[in-house]
């Protein structure tokens, strides 16, 4: 699927020119210039590199290739369709850009509320709400938390669900431990000087990491599901299919990744109760009188909390659970 902003038009430039000026062909309208009459033999650009008895209809310097451009971009740049295989535009990777994102707002198309009790139906092509985190439900989930999304020419996207921003208030940094090649990917977020690893239970085939996130780490948190994507990869080998399976093998999406959300949010609270409940440095007990866990509790929890909480809902062990 190739983005709806990516446009298509041919221009033609002058080969011998020192500065490369492209002028964008009009559909419907001849061309009256020098370059494409005998007349081009006049011009100072061309004359230096002509031979002494040149001849024809039109300049051979005329260069008239065919390229792409983002419309949806405030400065237009000329891709040529040879390198167009280095764009994202014509990919699934285009729902990852942020010009994209910020005109397109594909987020609008999608949403429901938490499923209701009883009801049965789970469309894939929905957001679920969940306690306030969100819940794409065309993405595959991970037990400990991480995402992947397999677009359908064989772009591969990975990161961390909306349940991070329940624990963190801010990330200090984001270290890629694998970047390319056949690997599980893995990243550890360095959070109040704690260093947390996150980890894909499968391997992928990765061709990069989402470098622009060392510089705005806390993206993660805001836009988990789209501009704080981890890795890109691609799927290869003879059987596609079946490297698909294997990617969601163990995974939940749909109404289950919901229904699943909703319990971890809910066993989130219990252990928050759990630690709130233990003595502080001072030997005094904080009282819990029950509700939900506030979005960024992780700021107020010791280190030796910290690791607990992130043991029990990120470690790569993580398995799946019912809730009770």
């Amino acid at each position: 699927m190739r983005c709806p902003f990516l446009r298509e038009a041919q221009v033609k430039y002058c080969r011998g020119s020192a500065f490369r000026k492209m002028i964008v062909r009009v559909p419907g309208k001849p061309d009256a210039d020098r370059c494409t009459s005998p007349d081009f033999v006049n011009c100072p650009a061309a004359q230096p590199l002509l031979d002494t008895h040149a001849d024809g209809t039109r300049c051979p310097f005329l260069q008239e290739p065919l390229m792409q451009y983002c419309a949806a971009a405030s400065v237009t740049k000329y891709i040529p369709y040879s390198e167009a295989v280095l764009s994202h535009c014509g990919t699934d990777s285009h729902k990852y850009c942020e010009l994209y994102l910020s005109l397109a707002h594909p987020e609008r198309a999608h949403f429901t509320d938490t499923p209701a009790a009883g009801d049965t139906t789970d469309d894939p092509a929905h957001e679920y709400l969940v306690e306030g985190i969100r819940v794409p439900g065309w993405l595959a989930f991970s037990a400990n938390h991480m995402w992947i999304d397999i677009g359908t020419d064989g772009i591969v996207h990975i990161g961390i669900d909306a349940f991070l921003a329940t624990m963190f208030d801010s990330i200090d940094r984001i270290t890629f431990v694998t970047a390319e090649g056949i690997h599980r990917p893995t990243a550890v977020i360095t959070v109040h000087g704690v260093d947390l690893q996150m980890v894909f239970p499968h391997p992928a085939h990765l061709k990069t990491a989402n470098l622009h996130i060392r510089t705005h780490p806390s993206i993660v948190l805001s836009d988990p599901y789209t501009l704080g994507w981890l890795f890109e990869g691609t799927i290869d080998g003879d059987d596609p299919a079946k490297n698909v399976q294997a990617l969601k093998e163990g995974l939940l999406s749909g109404r289950a990744a919901a229904d699943w959300m909703e319990s971890e949010a809910h066993r989130v609270s219990q252990l928050v109760h759990v630690l709130s409940h233990t003595q502080d440095h001072a030997g005094h007990v904080v009282m819990a009188d029950g509700g939900s866990v506030q979005h960024g509790f992780g700021q107020h929890l010791t280190r030796d909390e910290l690791l607990r909480v992130f043991n029990e809902f990120y470690s790569p062990f993580a398995g799946w659970r019912q809730s009770q």
